[in-house]
């Protein structure tokens, strides 16, 4: 099983005019989420791993487990290197 991972405490996020928002209360920046992000955002807040996430999104898309596992995969990074996202402790 992959580590959980957890919204960081410093991030808000809500729904806005159809995308999801994500606003970092350190330094007032915004990210805007495309609809695939915003279903591994939820999924991950939801305390689903990687792995649980890639099943539920290559079932839903009828998509190779394999390529969805890869997308997640690099969306953690990139929300973990903006602090975005932390392991869970």
């Amino acid at each position: 099983m992959s580590a959980l991972l957890t919204i960081a405490p410093h991030i808000a996020w809500n729904n806005v005019e159809g995308e999801l928002a994500l606003f970092d209360t350190r330094n007032g920046s915004y990210h805007a989420l495309n609809p695939s992000g915003a279903e591994i955002w939820r999924a991950i807040a939801a305390g689903q791993d990687e792995a649980q996430a890639a099943g539920a999104l290559a079932a839903r898309y009828h998509a190779p487990h394999a390529e969805i596992l890869a997308d997640i995969r690099a969306f953690i990074a990139d929300a973990r290197a903006r602090g975005l996202l932390e392991d869970m402790a």
